[in-house]
């Protein structure tokens, strides 16, 4: 999609399975079941869906999905689809040396997982500066017990070495990008906007993983803080209904992304193409 002189994709980093439990919290099982089937393990499949922003002078993405573990059990947990892997996607429209930013919602396993890549002659994004609340870098490298499992398998050391931008709060970045410290999900959660030729972008990271949980009190367990959340869900559906902005829903597999109306206690959805 067209945003001025740029262009938004969305790319895909394939799917993996979580435990209803985790995705919906408290929400009843009759309510969520009419959405989303279970896998025979149990589970539900959630998208990884990846805004690829090619713009005027620079190459960003919005996250990374969930990477390529070389952990067979890991992938069996987990029951990782692929059909196509990121960086082979980026090489349709560029290649991964030359995105120049990637934006973190938080660094969660499935968000996180192709940022510290290596390729035989060093990183896979060898430019990439990698963008998130300082506060996440430091749960990243110290997760507390009941964040632990969230991280996944921590590389400390590697990412020590790549280049970083370690943010304050909420902040304007250059190219139009901006991010929005939410909190909510984890301490150092951010939603990632992006607004050019008079269109916006949200991503909302997990705080609406996908457009079921736009429903002001569907949080998912594992959100550290769903008041912030709750809270912060309100504003940003708020601003996305005022704005028309073009809405990321980054787990989910029907509704990548739509456009939203309503109220932010009784919102609608319609979905769009990227």
């Amino acid at each position: 999609m067209k945003f001025g002189d740029s262009e938004v994709v969305l790319l895909s980093d394939g799917s993996f399975t979580l435990d209803p439990g985790a995705a919906f919290g408290i929400v009843p099982t009759p309510f969520w079941s009419k959405r989303f089937a279970t896998t025979e393990a149990g589970r539900v499949r959630l998208a990884l869906n990846i805004p690829y922003i090619i713009g005027k002078g620079f190459q960003a993405l919005v996250d990374t999905g969930i990477g390529t573990s070389p952990d067979e059990k890991y992938r069996k947990i987990f029951e990782m689809e692929k059909p196509v892997d990121l960086p082979a996607q980026i090489a349709e429209y560029g290649s991964p040396e030359s995105v120049d930013f990637i934006l973190h919602s938080h660094l969660h396993f499935d968000h996180f997982g192709h940022s510290l890549d290596r390729s035989g002659t060093g990183w896979l994004f060898k430019k990439a500066v990698l963008i998130a609340q300082k506060e996440e870098f430091q749960s990243y490298r110290k997760p507390v017990e009941f964040t632990a499992a969230n991280y996944g398998r921590t590389d400390t050391a590697l990412l020590s070495r790549a280049r970083k931008m370690a943010l304050s709060g909420s902040m304007r970045l250059k190219h139009g990008l901006q991010a929005v410290h939410t909190g909510g999900h984890t301490a150092g959660h951010e939603a990632i906007i992006y607004s050019e030729g008079g269109r916006e972008l949200i991503y909302f990271g997990d705080l609406i993983p996908t457009a079921f949980h736009l429903r002001l009190t569907y949080v998912t367990a594992i959100d550290t803080c769903p008041l912030r959340t709750v809270e912060m869900k309100k504003k940003l559906i708020d601003r996305a209904i005022r704005n028309g902005s073009i809405c990321i829903f980054n787990h989910d597999m029907e509704t990548p992304a739509a456009v939203l109306s309503g109220t932010f206690s009784d919102v609608k959805y319609e979905a769009v193409e990227l």
